[in-house]
């Protein structure tokens, strides 16, 4: 398994129909659409899903784990039972993640979901922790502040990465 597509936060908080409109503002079907074909890309166990779901206290944006809110959102396809969990803007903060994949050798990471300028930019740039090229794909990520996008992006530049623009 060399390639991989990791898809982030595509949970009912963030993309579903009853999400706050007014913060999370991207076009939810086209991103989930987007996704979708990304996801036939690729044989199901090549496909990673990862759900943010709050710890402690202080859980600002982040759904809490038990509600419908964390779910996977309605229409994305679900492939594999590649199911992991997060609870820091950074996947692979998650050691379980990193070490599967360097455990299967994985080379190339694309990446996708929510939010370019938080857990996916975030996660884009943790890759490089573990040796991973990373393909941050525009067309399947959805962005609230395209300003810290713009610095993780800086960073994705330095390191072994690729942007695209493809669904």
């Amino acid at each position: 398994m060399d390639n991989v597509l990791l898809i982030i936060n595509m949970q009912e908080y963030y993309v579903g129909k009853f999400r706050n409109k007014d913060l999370y503002n991207y076009d939810r079907k086209k991103l989930i659409d987007n996704i979708n074909k990304r996801i036939e890309k690729y044989a199901p166990e090549e496909v990673f899903y990862v759900r943010t779901v709050a710890k402690g206290l202080f859980k600002s944006n982040m759904p809490n784990g038990k509600a419908a809110e964390s779910d996977i959102v309605t229409g994305l396809k679900v492939v594999s039972k590649n199911m992991y969990t997060k609870s820091k803007p950074n996947a692979f903060l998650n050691d379980a993640l990193g070490e599967f994949m360097r455990a299967r050798n994985v080379k190339k990471v694309e990446i996708c979901g929510v939010d370019g300028g938080n857990s996916v930019g975030a996660s884009a740039v943790g890759g490089f922790e573990y040796d991973l090229y990373m393909i941050y794909n525009e067309a399947c990520i959805g962005t609230m502040d395209t300003e810290k996008e713009k610095k993780f992006l800086e960073k994705l530049s330095q390191g072994k990465s690729e942007i695209i623009n493809e669904v």
